[in-house]
């Protein structure tokens, strides 16, 4: 897709190695546009906070200087384009946040509904614990409608998109890298799956490789672009944290999933939670705290749902005589349809909790619905939980 002569002044100035967010957004407030900066004198644009003379005569020469011949080619060859910050299309939450980007390059496609959006990021090194809690609620989020942004990463960020996708619904990664660069190599499928159910963004030129000093930018992107950030998994010093952070900043909602605490990878969360985080076990603990921006989007029946979810049932104690010997076996808990159903699956070999949500009837048991009957078993001492969200019968 060939860029629009309008956007060539402003892919120009992206070019440039010097141009910042910072210079760019000076020479557009002073100039007003791109086109008008180009075509300024060298005096005028050194006069300006930032610049000198030298780097007066670079932007000058920058239609001269800049590859911006080879990016246009790589943009047709990878079905890109250039979205500014005067585009519509621009993401409504970024271009409402404190430091958008002048500019983002995109793969795919941008819905004005994508303002109901729900980011969530996560350990590379994750467990099946976390990759199983990011696939229930991003899978459910997507369900209801909500878009899931994520970072496009292994782990967390992968199980995500994934989830969004089966679910039917639409997802967002945002890269650190280029649109010509898959990072990670083995992400590529995942990746035109995005594009056709979404969209790969990013604000970097085609070419960047993804260098480590890209990712604190595009953890902002992830956090502006969303109405709310959940973190899954993560270590006290990791990307997901400074996704957190951004979101803070941007006056958005940070949730947290609890995690194990002799895990490296719960720690991050669990401080989450103790400075303050909304500490979330499902989607609909997510769908309750949005409900005033979800609402008249979503489905009401979604949020009723939501705000009506079973809880389990803790059993009464049986009543016993003074120095009467009790047992599990000796005063049963009765089960429900739904309890045995799952005990059938559990009974006879261990199942791990994502194995279950393939085996069950997905029309009888939601993925929520689900997770309560674990508990309510664990709670009537039928299961127990092993380590890896491993669900095993107790005799």
């Amino acid at each position: 897709m060939p860029v629009a002569d309008s956007k060539l002044p402003w892919l120009i100035l992206r070019l440039l190695p010097e141009m910042t967010r910072v210079r760019f957004y000076t020479l557009f407030d002073h100039f007003q546009s791109p086109r008008l900066a180009l075509g300024a004198g060298a005096a005028e644009i050194a006069s300006l906070r930032g610049f000198d003379s030298a780097l007066a005569r670079k932007v000058l020469e920058a239609p001269r200087t800049v590859p911006v011949q080879r990016e246009q080619e790589l943009m047709a060859q990878h079905d890109a384009r250039l979205v500014t910050i005067e585009d519509e299309e621009y993401p409504e939450n970024l271009r409402k946040s404190s430091f958008p980007p002048p500019m983002i390059y995109v793969r795919g496609t941008l819905h004005a509904d994508d303002r109901y959006a729900i980011a969530m990021v996560g350990s590379r090194h994750s467990t099946v614990y976390g990759r199983s809690v990011a696939q229930q609620m991003a899978g459910r989020l997507a369900a209801v409608g909500m878009t899931v942004i994520s970072g496009f990463a292994r782990g967390i960020d992968s199980a995500a998109h994934e989830a969004a996708l089966r679910a039917g619904g639409r997802t967002i990664g945002v890269l650190g890298n280029g649109l010509a660069v898959c990072y990670p190599a083995e992400n590529k499928k995942l990746g035109d799956e995005i594009v056709a159910n979404g969209a790969l963004v990013t604000e970097y030129p085609m070419e960047t490789p993804p260098d480590r000093y890209n990712f604190p930018e595009r953890n902002h992107l992830i956090a502006a672009m969303s109405l709310g950030t959940v973190v899954v998994e993560a270590a006290e010093k990791s990307g997901a944290l400074i996704t957190a952070n951004e979101a803070l900043d941007e006056n958005r909602f940070v949730f947290a999933v609890p995690g194990d605490v002799n895990r490296l990878n719960s720690r991050g969360t669990n401080k989450l939670i103790q400075a303050g985080a909304r500490l979330v076990q499902n989607a609909n603990d997510v769908l309750l705290e949005l409900k005033d921006q979800l609402r008249g989007f979503i489905k009401e029946e979604a949020l009723a749902e939501a705000e009506n979810a079973d809880l389990p049932q803790v059993p009464a104690p049986a009543t016993a005589k003074p120095g009467a010997k009790t047992s599990r076996k000796s005063t049963p808990s009765k089960l429900t349809e739904d309890e045995g159903y799952v005990l059938e699956f559990i009974q006879h070999e261990p199942q791990y909790f994502d194995v279950l949500v393939s085996k069950v009837d997905g029309s009888r048991l939601s993925v929520p619905k689900l997770s309560s009957v674990l508990l309510a078993l664990e709670l009537k001492q039928r299961i127990k939980q092993l380590p890896g969200k491993l669900y095993a019968a107790l005799d």
